[in-house]
């Protein structure tokens, strides 16, 4: 093995002991350092780094022990503690504060050099791992593009061809497998990566919305338009539209959006002028495009307009290489958030990781992960980590779903003790008449008695 380049500081109060000790460590071509007591020992570990201590435990001004607990992060793993006074519980207690072996005085010359040489390999296994970890992540991270698959890879090298363009794109894929970042990564290379990238979800705006949403309106166009608003194409003017979940968009906002793709200009609501607008379009949906034209939900000539630069994500479950790369840059990303270190995943939950279902595709493996997090106080994940958290995560979906029954019942009830069981008052809210909600009260097992004024309406109404 060569050693040259290792350095070894022996911090040993006995001058004999530590100049006979230097002699023979740099007979095995190790570089060797010294320091006399507590004190030289702080100085020298503070100001350096070294791949080795010889540590004794009982030096004139201090405390070994006290030494390796202060300078932990720098020692662990690569002290190997001297003493002539053994005792068992020194022993444990200087392991368990990062000592990789003990040897007792005088020295086994032989025992010793083992020891150094096993821990020469240790650490040259650890920089190795972390290394390659690093190289991992830097070869398969384009900006939050993390993958080691073949598919991906295949993905990646696509939407940078895209990129050089200005051309719309269509991204479809499963729920939660990273059509929005796939979106920011070719506007991220694309030549309006300076300018602005906006997201909108086609899902979350009310239909009689979307188009004063989209192109804006001027003051005065309708009821409550107290002010001019530019709406999203003028806001992302010289920059990157991302209009996900397109295949929720309205029938007649579809052909609204066409118009604009080819012309580039928006009408905008109370104004009949034009307003040119430079933007680029990208677009992503969970459902099969093609399928919803055949059923008529989605304009044939909008989605040969998206398709020309198509983008297919596959599933995590179809590139299964992706998972452990991901999960350590989602470990890096909440170490740096949470301030911790965790460093290790069990064999048991490794093989979790990438056997699992994951319906919830990257999305869901990175929640799994924070959730996680919350919770460790080492430095591991463990298969009963990961068995804990997807098992809350699974209770507390099924808490969440409710019947349309139950919902029902319990806004009706919620009304009623708002209203103090004042059924004249509840009806009114929640726009029936008494008869229809008494009879609501009746189906639903909530006994209310009928008040003397609803009594002939209610016999009336069931006749």
């Amino acid at each position: 093995m060569d050693t040259k380049a290792y350095n070894i500081l022996i911090i040993e109060d006995e001058i004999a002991v530590r100049k006979s000790l230097k002699k023979l460590i740099e007979l095995r071509n190790y570089s060797v350092d010294e320091a006399e007591d507590f004190s030289a020992g702080v100085k020298k570990i503070r100001y350096a780094n070294y791949d080795i201590y010889l540590l004794d435990l009982k030096l004139p001004d201090g405390n070994g022990l006290q030494l390796l607990k202060k300078y932990q992060s720098k020692m662990e793993g690569k002290t190997i503690v001297m003493t002539a006074h053994a005792t068992i519980p020194t022993a444990v207690d200087a392991i368990k504060n990062g000592a990789y072996y003990y040897l007792e005085k005088p020295l086994d010359e032989e025992l010793l050099f083992i020891q150094m040489e096993k821990i020469v390999e240790f650490s040259s296994l650890k920089d190795k791992n972390l290394s390659f970890k690093k190289e991992l992540l830097s070869q398969h991270t384009s900006d939050e593009i993390v993958y080691e698959s073949k598919k991906m890879a295949e993905m990646v090298s696509l939407a940078k061809q895209f990129a050089k363009t200005d051309n719309t794109v269509l991204i479809q894929g499963s729920t939660g497998v990273g059509k929005e970042i796939m979106a920011k990564f070719i506007h991220n290379n694309s030549r309006r990566k300076d300018k602005v990238f906006l997201p909108i979800n086609c899902s979350s705006i009310p239909e009689q919305l979307f188009e004063s949403e989209l192109f804006g309106f001027k003051k005065g166009a309708f009821t409550g338009a107290s002010d001019h608003y530019g709406g999203r194409f003028i806001q992302a003017d010289k920059g990157t539209l991302f209009l996900d979940e397109i295949g929720e968009m309205p029938l007649q906002m579809q052909a609204k959006l066409l118009r604009v793709l080819e012309d580039g200009v928006v009408y905008q609501l109370g104004n009949n002028a034009p307003v040119k607008v430079d933007v680029r379009v990208i677009a992503a949906t969970n459902k099969d495009l093609k399928e919803e034209v055949n059923k008529e939900r989605f304009r044939k000539d909008l989605y040969y307009r998206l398709k020309g630069n198509f983008i297919f994500i596959p599933p995590i479950s179809e590139r299964r290489e992706d998972i452990m790369p991901l999960v350590w840059h989602f470990i890096s990303v909440f170490n740096n958030l949470f301030e911790k270190k965790i460093t290790r995943i069990t064999k048991e939950a490794e093989s979790f990781l990438v056997t699992y279902s994951w319906d919830g595709n990257v999305r869901e493996l990175k929640n799994t992960i924070k959730s996680i997090f919350s919770l460790k106080n080492n430095d591991s994940i463990t298969l009963n980590d990961l068995m804990l958290t997807l098992h809350e995560t699974e209770k507390s979906l099924q808490r969440s779903f409710l019947t349309l029954e139950e919902h029902e019942l319990n806004y009706i009830k919620e009304v009623l003790e708002c209203n103090k069981n004042n059924i004249k008052k509840t009806a009114k809210i929640l726009d029936i008449s008494r008869a229809r909600l008494y009879r609501k009260l009746n189906a639903l097992n909530i006994d209310i008695e009928v008040e003397a004024d609803d009594q002939e309406e209610f016999e009336l109404e069931n006749v």
